[in-house]
C-alpha cells in the first residue's frame, strides 16, 4: 500500500515539476523548483525500487540506493521508466534458451553377467611369463604376447624367444613374427646406415659409423641375434668403435665399446675402455658398475665392492640399485 503511495506522490511530483518548467514563463525558479521535485521524486522510487532488487544487491543498501538514484536523476522523466524495464526486467527474466555445455544420457545398465576376473592379462613382466607358462586357454597366451608391445625390447624379447616353446602353433608363429619384425627393423636401419656410408664425406661418416655400431650393439645385445651371428655383430660394432676412438676419443664411444668387449669376453681390454671412458669425463655411476662387473668376473669381490661404493648409492641408476644394495 505505501509503494502505491510512494509512485502516486513520485509521479505527482515529476509532473508538476516538469508542468512548471515547460510553461511559456519559465525561469530560474522554476528550473530550480523541477530539480528539486525531481530528487524527490527520484528519491521515492528508490525506496521502492530498493527491495525488488535481487538479494545480492540488497544486502547493500546505500550503494545500491545511491546507484538507484544517480541514475534516475541523471534521465529526468523518463529514467526511472528505462530503469524498471532495462534493469529490474533483465535481472528477473533470464535467457529463454542457453547452451548447455554438456549432453545427458541415460544411465547405462549392468552387464548381464559378471566380468570373469581371471580373463585379465596381467601387464607386468613376471605376471606374462607366469601366463604363458601355466594359462591353459590359447587366447590368454596370445594375449600376453601382445602385451609385450608396452615393455621395453630386451624384456619383451625375453618373454618371446620363451614363447616359441608354446606347445600352440598360433602362439609360437606370433611370437616369431614379432621377433623377426624387431629384427627386421634393426636390419633395415642397420643396411640404411651401410649404404649412406659409401657417399658420406669424412665428417658426416663419423655419426654414421658411431650409428652403426650402436644398432650392431642392439642386435646383440637384445638377443635377436645368437651364435656366430651375435658374434659377428659384436666384433663389427667392436672395430668401428675402435675406428672411431682412435679417430676421436669420446667417452660415450669408450663406454659402448666397453660394454662390447665385456659382452665378447673380453675382460682386460674392456676395462681399459671403461676406464679411458671415465678419463674422458663420463659420468662415475655411469662406469662403476661395469667396473664392478669386471672385478666380479675376475673373482676381487674387495674391487666389485670399492667399485660400487665410489658413487653415491642415489645417483645410480634404478636397475643397479638392488644389486648395489646386496654388496655394500
Amino acid at each position: 500500500m505505501a509503494n502505491s503511495w510512494f509512485a502516486l506522490l513520485a509521479l505527482a511530483l515529476e509532473t508538476g515539476g516538469v508542468t512548471g518548467l515547460l510553461s511559456p514563463a519559465a525561469g530560474n525558479l522554476e528550473l530550480a523548483a523541477y530539480l528539486i521535485a525531481h530528487a524527490m521524486a527520484c528519491a521515492l522510487l528508490t525506496l521502492i525500487l530498493l527491495p525488488l532488487m535481487p538479494s545480492r544487491y540488497r544486502g547493500q543498501p546505500i550503494t545500491t540506493g545511491v546507484f538507484l538514484f544517480t541514475l534516475q536523476f541523471a534521465i529526468p522523466f523518463i529514467g526511472s521508466v528505462g530503469l524498471v524495464l532495462g534493469m529490474l526486467l533483465a535481472l528477473y527474466l533470464p535467457r529463454s534458451s542457453r547452451d548447455i555445455p554438456w549432453q545427458e544420457v541415460d544411465i547405462p545398465e549392468l552387464p548381464f553377467q559378471p566380468i570373469d576376473m581371471d580373463l585379465q592379462v596381467v601387464y607386468s613382466q613376471g605376471g606374462l611369463r607366469q601366463v604363458l607358462r601355466e594359462a591353459s586357454s590359447i587366447d590368454k597366451r596370445l594375449k600376453a604376447l601382445m602385451a609385450t608391445r608396452q615393455m621395453n625390447d630386451r624384456e619383451a624379447i625375453e618373454i618371446l624367444r620363451e614363447a616359441l616353446k608354446d606347445p600352440s602353433d598360433d602362439v609360437r608363429l606370433l611370437a616369431y613374427s614379432m621377433l623377426e619384425q624387431k629384427e627386421k627393423t634393426l636390419a633395415q636401419r642397420a643396411g640404411a646406415l651401410q649404404q649412406s656410408l659409401q657417399s658420406a664425406d669424412d665428417l658426416n661418416s663419423v655419426s654414421l659409423q658411431r650409428r652403426l655400431a650402436q644398432v650392431w650393439w642392439e642386435m646383440a645385445y637384445l638377443g635377436l641375434a645368437q651364435g656366430g651371428l651375435r658374434q659377428y655383430y659384436l666384433d663389427s660394432a667392436g672395430k668401428l668403435l675402435r675406428r672411431l676412438v682412435a679417430r676421436r676419443s669420446q667417452h660415450n664411444d669408450w663406454r659402448l665399446l666397453g660394454r662390447v668387449e665385456l659382452a665378447l669376453g673380453n675382460i682386460d681390454n674392456a676395462e681399459e675402455a671403461f676406464r679411458s671412458a671415465l678419463a674422458g669425463g663420463s659420468s662415475p655411476e655411469l662406469i662403476m658398475p661395469y667396473l664392478g662387473e669386471v672385478a666380479y668376473l675376475r673373482r676381487d669381490f674387495d674391487q666389485v665392492r670399492q667399485h660400487l661404493s665410489a658413487c653415491p648409492l642415489e645417483r645410480f641408476h634404478p636397475a643397479n640399485r638392488p644389486v648395489i644394495e646386496s654388496w655394500l
